[in-house]
């Protein structure tokens, strides 16, 4: 009995690891791609399944069909207003879909990029703490301590041009330097699901090509997600992309530059 207790709680801890929303979105076991027979393999991580959602009597997004594979780069691209970033939070689970199912196949270490960072500013934590949460992702006893969790931290820290600023508070930094803590705490877990939006605002080009080469670098299972309004040459090297406008159609890489109605960029 005592057995069964503790793998119920290892089982509990697990499922802290990916976004929750309050019970509101289902999750399911590993399944089979598709119907019907094959060996049981799973081959996507997440799978969006006629997914339609509403904000009061406007329709956001309607009959979206979607997966997610390990080691895919997909860029989102669309207008303003076209509901990427309510796709994003769809797939994360911190909305609910009106309509659809999101089925996820494993709980892979997550790391989500906002556009806008929902955090208070004032609050009094200094650049490296926010950046060592980033290790909170691992399952193992007590991560993010240690010389070793120092050593990662300070590492991020040199590599986004923020070893200066290690200790200083995160309302004493710019519009700039919080993108790039973010990210920072993004990387330093090692992700397995790298979720990005938007998140070359308020970076300098500097900042951005440092942005990229890490992504870059990022070994050949991580799959990312990107939420851009410019997929230009030298920057994010997208496997797929997909165009978001109310609804989901697929892009083709080459030409993508000129699509009609990919145009400035916010949130929405």
């Amino acid at each position: 009995a005592r057995r069964r207790a503790a793998r119920g709680g290892d089982r509990r801890a697990h499922g802290r690891d990916r976004p929750d929303a309050r019970g509101l979105a289902r999750r399911h076991a590993p399944g089979r791609r598709g119907g019907g027979g094959g060996t049981g393999e799973v081959s996507f991580l997440v799978r969006a399944s006629g997914v339609g959602y509403r904000y009061g009597g406007d329709v956001a997004l309607s009959g979206v069909d979607l997966e997610i594979g390990a080691g895919e780069r997909l860029a989102i691209l669309g207008p303003n207003g076209g509901g990427k970033t309510t796709l994003v939070r769809l797939l994360l689970g911190l909305l609910a879909p009106s309509r659809g199912e999101i089925r996820w196949s494993a709980r892979p270490r997550l790391a989500y990029v906002p556009q806008f960072p929902a955090f208070d500013r004032a609050f009094p934590l200094r650049v490296a703490e926010m950046v060592r949460l980033g290790l909170l992702r691992e399952r193992r006893p007590l991560p993010g301590r240690g010389d070793g969790a120092r050593a990662r931290v300070d590492a991020m820290l040199e590599r986004l041009g923020l070893a200066e600023l290690r200790d200083a508070y995160l309302s004493e930094l710019s519009g700039g330097e919080t993108k790039r803590a973010l990210v920072a705490r993004a990387l330093v877990g090692s992700p397995e699901f790298l979720v990005l939006d938007e998140p070359t605002a308020s970076l300098d080009e500097a900042s951005r090509r440092t942005l990229w080469a890490l992504v870059g670098s990022l070994p050949e299972p991580t799959a990312v997600l990107l939420v851009t309004h410019d997929l230009a040459p030298g920057t994010f090297a997208a496997s797929r992309a997909v165009f978001v406008d109310g609804r989901l159609e697929p892009l083709a890489l080459e030409g993508l530059h000129p699509h009609p109605g990919v145009c400035g960029h916010g949130h929405d």
